[in-house]
């Protein structure tokens, strides 16, 4: 049987998620997805941890603000052959204090 690459798991996944919550996702749209409520940015890795960078929250946060939704973001990873951890996480961005 041949094994499903990364990006092809990162699909299903991404699928599974975008038929979870429903999505009213449009084909010219940055994000992975998008309902009534939030822009979602949806992620997937095999590997034992996942890198939040800059880049992707400054993706996500630009789209939110253009679309006027809220930002999100979905991170999944297997746990083992049958369970996966899903990361679910709201972006908010706060001006420092002095």
């Amino acid at each position: 049987m041949k094994k499903k690459s990364n990006k092809k798991k990162g699909s299903d996944f991404e699928d599974k998620i975008i038929a979870t919550i429903n999505s009213g996702a449009l084909s010219f749209s940055k994000t992975d997805a998008q309902n009534s409520e939030y822009c979602i940015e949806i992620k997937y890795t095999d590997k034992l941890g996942f890198r939040v960078s800059q880049k992707i929250l400054e993706k996500l946060w630009s789209e939110s603000l253009e679309s006027n939704k809220l930002p999100k973001l979905i991170i999944g990873m297997p746990k083992s052959e049958s369970d996966m951890y899903i990361l679910t996480c709201d972006l908010h961005v706060q001006k420092r204090s002095n």
